[in-house]
């Protein structure tokens, strides 16, 4: 519930700043903006080098609380050090790097985006570690304080007149108060070391990472950049727009990503625990596509409210936006064998491939159907990298997932928001939207994916005896 708040609060506060963006921006900034965004997608990644995901897998293989502690402070040395250096190198390619975008943007607003990456892998494997060791708390306030600062002095920016460079601006202030606060709080807890063997180990696990990262990029961001050249920044921000609410369906999951992907290698050493696994994704799976449901019926909706009427259009994209995030999700619940081992050959395979597959499919379909383009690119590599994935975790380890029950329950989604998109009246949107996602919840009872309580069920049963 702290982590769901902690979200709820923060794309909350996101949310809010829809209309701020909007009203100050122009379509084409508002493209401009994102095309800044997705630079920020694919240098964070390698900036990451798969830290994060590294010290899920060691901490959480680790057999005591000073290994923990001892990973952690070999991971956080390893964090500062990359920090540094590409705070060093970014902001001297910064000119190289802005003439390189698409849309106009200037040196400036490329040394602010780039100086707010050069924090981000710190943030990150800092607020990785609170949620390692359940300081949820902690947690909450890093993240909320971290968006609510953003929020507050970008609006105030805005207002004044500066445009996208006072976003970019709020943002790196943001991120400076954090990271302080993070580096002081990881000393105290941890401590930093740098021992040789270990950061090999890490490296030889986490660096295969960045190109499972890349790969990411390109099948979630790439896009942006084709088509700011095919269509212009104005007709692309109907597409980010929608894309941004499509992303409302994974920060819906996050709380249970937030919970379940820190402790699934612990889980998988337990006596049952494959078992344990198959349940838990099953839910899972359950309240992923529930959630898509409830995107593609408030999406639409919240942009007519939200945004002034030259950003209609991209209610139209919403559902296939919705469905995307969905198989990312989706994705990402089935990958434990893939993970699991003492390297990552697996992913980097298979997300390579599916990269391969949406850049060839952006190339040619972008210039001749624009966003539809790029939609169905991006669909059709996902579906492969999906299969892929189940397939390659389960030659792995083998988990007994109820697959045909999970296939019913996404089968029975995807028709609901198939049945919604022909409904363009808002009144009926929420009317079937809400019958839809009820009728889920009951299907879903129905096929045993979201298991009642043992104590409920035994009080029921013992009411219908004494009766």
């Amino acid at each position: 519930m702290i982590y769901g708040s902690a979200l709820g609060i923060s794309k909350g506060v996101s949310l809010l700043m829809v209309p701020i963006f909007t009203r100050y921006l122009e379509p084409a900034d508002y493209g401009r903006l994102d095309v800044l965004q997705t630079l920020a997608d694919l240098l964070s990644i390698v900036i990451g080098l798969g830290l994060a995901d590294t010290l899920f897998r060691f901490s959480g293989a680790a057999k005591s609380e000073e290994e923990r502690r001892r990973v952690a402070a070999n991971i956080f040395g390893m964090t500062l050090v990359v920090g540094v250096a590409s705070l060093i190198l970014t902001q001297l390619a910064a000119p190289a790097i802005a003439d390189a975008l698409p849309g106009g943007v200037t040196v400036i607003q490329t040394r602010l985006i780039l100086g707010n990456l050069a924090l981000g892998g710190i943030m990150l494997v800092s607020l990785a570690m609170l949620r390692m060791h359940d300081f949820a708390g902690l947690f909450f306030a890093g993240s909320v304080g971290w968006v609510v600062i953003q929020a507050a002095l970008g609006a105030m920016l805005l207002s004044l007149g500066f445009g996208i460079t006072g976003v970019l601006a709020a943002g790196l202030t943001g991120a400076v108060l954090l990271s302080s606060a993070l580096i002081v709080w990881q000393f105290r807890h941890t401590g930093v070391r740098l021992e040789a063997d270990k950061c090999r180990e890490f490296a030889v696990y986490g660096a295969p990472l960045i190109f499972v990262g890349i790969s990411g990029f390109v099948l979630g961001s790439f896009d942006r950049w084709i088509l700011a050249d095919a269509v212009g920044t104005a007709r692309m921000a109907e597409y980010t727009l929608a894309a941004k609410f499509g992303l409302i369906t994974a920060v819906l999951i996050q709380p249970f990503d937030l919970w379940w992907l820190p402790k699934r290698f612990a889980v998988l050493d337990e006596s049952s625990g494959a078992e344990r696994i198959a349940r838990t994704i099953g839910i899972g799976v359950t309240m992923v596509v529930i959630a898509a449901v409830c995107v593609a019926t408030a999406g639409p909706i919240l942009i007519r409210f939200l945004t002034p009427e030259s950003y209609h259009g991209a209610i139209r994209y919403v559902p296939w936006m919705v469905l995307i995030a969905a198989l990312h999700s989706t994705t990402t619940m089935f990958n434990i064998g893939c993970y699991s081992g003492r390297t990552t050959t697996w992913p980097v395979v298979i997300d390579g491939i599916a990269a391969a597959v949406a850049a060839a499919g952006y190339f040619m379909l972008i210039p001749r159907f624009g966003a539809y383009g790029a939609i169905a690119a991006t669909i059709l590599a996902l579906g492969l990298r999906f299969l892929a994935t189940y397939w390659a975790s389960q030659a792995v380890v083998q988990i007994p997932y109820p697959v045909f029950r999970l296939f019913l329950m996404a089968l029975a989604g995807f028709g609901i928001i198939t049945a919604m998109q022909m409904l363009s009246a808002s009144g009926s949107l929420i009317a079937a939207g809400t019958a839809g996602i009820v009728g889920l919840a009951l299907f879903a009872a129905g096929l045993r994916l979201i298991p009642l309580s043992a104590s409920l069920t035994q009080r029921v049963l013992a009411s219908q005896a004494n009766d």
